[in-house]
């Protein structure tokens, strides 16, 4: 249930500005009066959900809740990632070295043949880190210097991505630069110094306390959209606006041609290998119908967003999007996205707090989604933003 949800996540997080004309087959209007009226949201509110959606059940929904726990790994991760925001990577003359910072340019051939992600400028990366080709790639870069024509050949592993595993490539690298990596001293006075807090306990302790509450967050938006799955299940939809379906399919289409030319595969091999058995035509309908019964229980329970509550619910989205301000976030969005965005954000809320909760292992409740390893493509799905990510908690 829960790898469907990438469906709304393209829709809602990655071009929602066209909604701005996807007034429809509908009625008379949303919810006129005290939603929010101006050009823009009103075409978007030229239907009422209720026409297309008779709603089945959707209070009381049995959902499970993966209770958090936060590792010391994930405060160690939390850790790490502050000092990466102080490392300092200075510019060097001497030969590669292992954990050097490169810039290179790199091509290889299999028979003779440009292969898939083969070739690129400018690539950056961590020497000894074993990030690009693996291991016997890193080693032949060892000693090299900036400017230095080397060419090599090396063998793939034969866990290495389909297309190129066991294969043998001729490689061309040119190092553009090196810099020595200085990562600082995990101390008090460093923490102090770039925190709120004075001392590596203190700090530890209030990683602890932010990594607990973003897991609750995230649990309780997990099955709140396992709630929103269920609803839409209950429901039954009777057609939809064309133009909401079309914005839809071409959004879809759109984002994982970004995620295709991203990984270097083709549009046909990306959607076989995400989608699997499903077309994009079902995904789309998919994600229409989530849209329609969201809304369809905003009208419903009467959580629609009114002019009075949009500004400041729009001004904490944009906060959450990390925007300086509501006026860049709508440039981006448009007005008619963000109160897509509010409303079933609102309904996930709704349906989360009126749902019949069971708390289960974290290792129960993702234990349950299907992971796809050994392809490019593959990697993409992971890619992907979750709606959890798209949708700021409140």
């Amino acid at each position: 249930m829960k790898k469907k949800r990438y469906a709304a996540a393209l829709f809602l997080g990655a071009g929602m500005c066209f909604l701005a004309g996807c007034g429809g087959n509908g009625g008379s209007g949303g919810s006129s009066g005290e939603a929010v009226a101006d050009t823009e949201t009103q075409a978007f509110l030229d239907y009422k959900a209720s026409d297309y959606v008779a709603l089945g059940e959707y209070k009381g929904l049995s959902v499970k809740y993966p209770v958090p726990t936060v590792t010391d790994e994930d405060v160690q991760i939390s850790i790490e990632d502050l000092l990466s925001d102080g490392t300092e990577y200075n510019e060097v003359t001497r030969a590669a070295q292992a954990g050097d910072y490169l810039s290179i340019d790199f091509k290889g051939l299999i028979d003779g043949e440009e292969f898939d992600g083969g070739t690129a400028e400018d690539y950056e990366f961590i020497l000894g880190e074993e990030e690009l080709f693996g291991e016997e790639f890193d080693n032949n870069l060892i000693g090299k210097n900036i400017g230095e024509a080397i060419t090599f050949s090396m063998v793939f592993p034969e866990d290495f991505y389909e297309e190129t595993a066991g294969k043998t490539a001729e490689f061309t690298v040119q190092i553009k630069s090196i810099s020595e990596v200085s990562v600082p001293e995990y101390t008090d006075e460093f923490v102090a110094a770039n925190t709120e807090y004075d001392s590596r306990k203190a700090y530890e302790q209030a990683l602890r306390e932010e990594l607990i509450t973003s897991a609750q967050q995230e649990a309780a938006s997990g099955a709140g959209e396992d709630a929103l799955d269920l609803a839409v299940s209950n429901a039954t939809v009777n057609g939809y606006p064309q133009a909401l379906y079309d914005a839809c399919y071409n959004s879809t289409m759109e984002e994982y041609q970004q995620y295709a030319d991203m990984f270097g595969v083709g549009i046909d091999e990306l959607l076989k290998d995400f989608m699997g058995e499903e077309n994009l035509d079902s995904v789309t309908l998919e994600m229409v119908n989530e849209i329609l019964v969201s809304q369809a229980i905003a009208e419903k329970e009467g959580f629609m967003v009114t002019a009075a509550s949009y500004t400041k619910e729009a001004e904490e989205m944009a906060v959450a999007y990390e925007y300086d301000s509501l006026e860049e976030f709508t440039a981006d969005y448009g007005k008619a996205s963000i109160l897509s965005m509010l409303i079933r954000g609102k309904a996930v809320d709704f349906l989360y707090e009126h749902a019949n909760i069971q708390e289960v292992s974290e290792e129960e409740y993702y234990g349950e989604d299907e992971e796809v390893e050994g392809t490019e493509a593959s990697e993409a799905q992971e890619m992907v933003p979750t709606t959890e990510e798209n949708l700021p908690a409140e």
